[in-house]
C-alpha cells in the first residue's frame, strides 16, 4: 500500500460526498470514507453495492443514503453483466483513449505526450491520481494510501522523477541526485516490539530487539542476505530485480524464488522460522499477503529496497500523480466518466462511458486499460471473447487505512513504525515527516497526521470491512493505538479511515511468472494493459513498469518514431 521501490543509488483530491457526514463527538471529529468518497460516520453500514466490483455474493447490499455512490452501483452492475443501450460511437477519432487516472494511466498520457501524441484523453470515474491521492489541509497534507517510494533506480523512473524536479541531476558515478527535501530523514523504519520502540529495528537497532540471541543473528544474516540480492546481476547482465518485472534476469536459480513462500526459503537457509515472522508485518502491509503464503522473489525484490534511501513528498504519492496531470494537462482528462465497455471495432476503439447517467460512446486509434483487472474483465468483451479469463486468478487484499490527527507529535516515533504482537494495523507512517529538514529533531509540540495502515484477512476479510460500523473500527484502532503509545488518545482531535475495498494485489507464491499474470500483460485487439497488477506487484514502479509498456505497444500502432 506505501508504493515501496527497488534500486537506489547503492546498486488533487477534492472531498466527493456531503460535509454533514462528518461527526464530531467528545471533541474529536469523525469521517468515514469509501474509496475516497466521504460517506459518514457513527453508526454506518456499508455494503457491496458501495464498495467497487467486490465478487463476494454474500455480502448484502445496502443503502448508504449518499447520492454519490452510484458510481459504485455501476460497477456492480458491469460485474453483474447489466447491458447498457450502446449508442453508436461519435466525435473525432483520438489517438489514445486511456481508462483510469491512476499512476499507469498518467505515466501512459505524460510518455505518449512527450513523444508528440496531443490527441489522446483519460476517463477518469473519480479524481485524478486513483490511489494516489491526498487530504488533509495545506499545512498538514497526507496521503489517503500510498505513501513513499525509494530512490529512482533505472531510465524509466529517472526520466519521470527528472520531468517532476524531484530528481536534479546525476553525480560523478551516474546515480541521481534527489532534491533533498524528498528524502525521508532517518531513521525511516522503527520496530514497536515488547512494549518499546526500537529505533532504526532492522539494522543498527537488531541487537535491542527483544528476541532470542540465535533469532537475531539468523535476523542480521538475512538483512545481508537481502542486500545482497539487491544488488545481484544475473547470467544475462540484468538485476535479480527490476520493472516491469519481466525486464528482471531470467536466471533459473532467480526465477525459482517465485515458487517458494519467504517462510520456504527462511528454513532453505537454516534459519530460524521466527525470521519469517518478524517481517510478516512488513509483507502484509506491503505485499497483500502474509509470509507463509507470498513469493520470496516479492519479498526480497522489495525488502531489499528497504535499506536504500526513501523519498516521500507532502501528501505521499499524491504529490507525483498532480506533477504528471499538470504535465498531461487537466483538459485532457474527463472525471466523473465510468466506462462501461471498452472494444475494438475493425481498425478503430470504441469506448462506451456514463457521464451523470447518460451514455457516450467516442472512437480512438488505440486505447490503454490502465484499470486493474477485476475492474478490466467485466468492461472489455473481447476478452471473454478470445477466451482469456487470466483475471480471475488475481487476488486482492480489502485494506484500511485510518488517519489520527493528534495536537501533539508522539515522541520516539520514525518516518514509518512497525507493529509487532497481536495489533490490528501493521504500522504507523508520521505523516508530515517528508517535510522536515530534521524530523527526529523538529518539536514534538507540533499537531500531526498518523497514518495507520491495516490489511485485513481471512475468509471475512471483505464482508468485514464491508459490514463493521465505523466504531467498531476506531475503538480497535485506537485501543492498539494507546497500548503502543501510552496517553495518545489524549491528543486526538480527529479520526479517519478510509475503506479500500480492492487495495493490495497479492503477491503470492507462484504468482509473478505465472502464465496467468504473464498472459494479462497482452493486448486485446487494439487496447493495451497498463496497471501495476498486470506487471505483478502492488507498488509505483510497477505502475511505471506497466505504463512504459503499454505506451510503446500504442507507439508503435500510431507509427510513432
Amino acid at each position: 500500500m506505501h508504493n515501496d521501490s527497488k534500486r537506489g543509488p547503492g546498486g488533487m483530491k477534492k472531498l466527493a460526498g456531503p460535509e454533514s457526514a462528518t461527526t464530531t463527538r467528545g471533541g474529536v471529529k469523525r469521517r468515514d470514507f469509501l474509496n475516497g468518497m466521504l460517506i459518514g460516520a457513527s453508526g454506518i453500514f456499508l455494503g457491496s453495492s458501495a464498495i467497487g466490483c467486490s465478487d463476494d455474493p454474500a455480502v448484502a447490499k445496502l443503502p448508504l443514503g449518499n447520492d454519490k455512490v452510484h458510481e459504485y452501483e455501476i460497477c456492480h452492475q458491469i460485474r453483474d453483466g447489466k447491458m447498457w443501450d450502446i449508442p453508436a460511437a461519435s466525435g473525432d477519432l483520438y489517438d489514445c483513449i486511456i481508462i483510469g487516472s491512476g499512476i499507469s494511466g498518467l505515466v501512459s498520457a505524460w510518455k505518449l505526450t512527450k513523444r508528440g501524441v496531443t490527441n489522446l484523453l483519460i476517463l477518469e470515474k473519480d479524481a485524478i491520481g486513483g490511489m494516489s491521492q491526498q487530504d488533509g489541509d495545506p499545512a498538514h497534507p497526507f496521503a489517503q494510501a500510498a505513501a513513499y517510494t525509494v530512490y529512482p533506480y533505472n531510465d524509466n523512473l529517472i526520466e519521470i522523477y527528472t520531468d517532476l524536479g524531484v530528481v536534479t541531476g546525476v553525480d560523478m558515478d551516474g546515480y541521481p541526485i534527489v532534491d533533498e527535501k524528498y528524502i525521508i530523514g532517518e531513521p525511516a523504519n522503527n520496530v514497536m516490539m515488547g512494549g518499546k520502540i526500537i529505533d532504526d529495528g532492522w539494522q543498527a537497532g537488531l541487537d535491542s530487539l527483544p528476541l532470542p540471541a540465535n533469532v537475531i543473528t539468523d535476523l542480521k544474516a538475512c538483512v545481508d542476505d537481502m542486500k545482497a540480492w539487491y544488488d545481484y546481476v544475473g547470467m544475462d547482465g540484468l538485476y535479480a530485480f527490476d520493472t516491469p518485472s519481466d525486464a528482471s534476469t531470467a536466471d533459473a536459480d532467480v526465477r525459482a524464488l517465485d515458487n517458494l513462500t519467504f517462510l520456504d526459503y527462511v528454513k532453505s537457509k537454516g534459519w530460524d522460522p521466527a525470521v519469517s515472522e518478524f517481517f510478516d508485518r512488513y509483507i502484509r502491509s506491503a505485499l497483500g499477503a502474509t509470509h507463509d503464503t507470498v513469493s520470496a522473489w516479492a519479498v526480497l525484490n522489495f525488502m531489499g529496497s528497504e535499506f536504500q534511501p526513501a523519498m516521500s513528498q507532502p501528501g505521499g504519492n499524491a504529490y507525483l500523480a498532480k506533477g504528471l496531470a499538470a504535465k498531461v494537462g487537466e483538459s485532457k482528462i474527463k472525471t466523473g466518466a465510468v466506462v462501461v465497455r471498452a472494444k475494438t471495432e475493425g481498425m478503430e476503439v470504441h469506448v462506451t462511458y456514463l457521464e451523470n447517467g447518460a451514455a457516450t460512446t467516442i472512437r480512438a486509434k488505440t486505447a490503454i486499460c490502465a484499470a486493474p483487472l477485476y475492474i478490466a474483465r467485466h468492461l472489455l468483451p473481447d476478452l471473454a471473447a478470445a477466451g482469456r479469463m487470466e483475471g480471475k486468478d488475481f487476488m486482492y487484499t480489502p485494506y484500511i487505512v485510518a488517519q489520527v490527527h493528534v495536537n501533539k507529535t508522539p515522541a520516539g516515533l520514525a518516518y514509518d513504525n512497525w507493529a509487532h504482537g497481536d495489533y490490528i494495523f501493521t504500522d504507523v507512517i508520521v505523516a508530515d515527516w517528508a517535510g522536515q529538514s530534521d524530523p527526529k529533531s523538529a518539536s514534538l509540540d507540533r499537531p500531526n497526521v498518523l497514518s495507520i495502515y491495516t490489511p485485513l484477512f481471512g475468509p471475512t476479510a471483505r464482508t468485514d470491512l464491508q459490514t463493521k460500523p465505523f466504531e467498531e473500527y476506531e475503538k480497535l484502532i485506537l485501543d492498539d493505538l494507546e497500548r503502543l503509545i501510552p496517553g495518545i488518545g489524549k491528543t486526538v482531535t480527529q479520526f479517519d479511515i478510509y475503506r479500500w475495498g480492492h487495495a493490495m494485489l497479492s503477491a503470492t507464491k507462484g504468482f509473478i511468472f505465472s502464465k496467468s499474470r504473464v498472459d494479462s500483460q497482452k493486448p486485446i485487439g487494439l487496447i493495451s494493459f497498463a496497471c501495476h497488477d498486470v506487471d505483478g506487484l502492488p507498488a509505483f514502479e510497477n505502475a511505471v513498469g506497466a505504463a512504459f509498456r503499454a505506451q510503446e505497444e500504442v507507439a508503435m500502432v500510431l507509427g510513432l518514431p
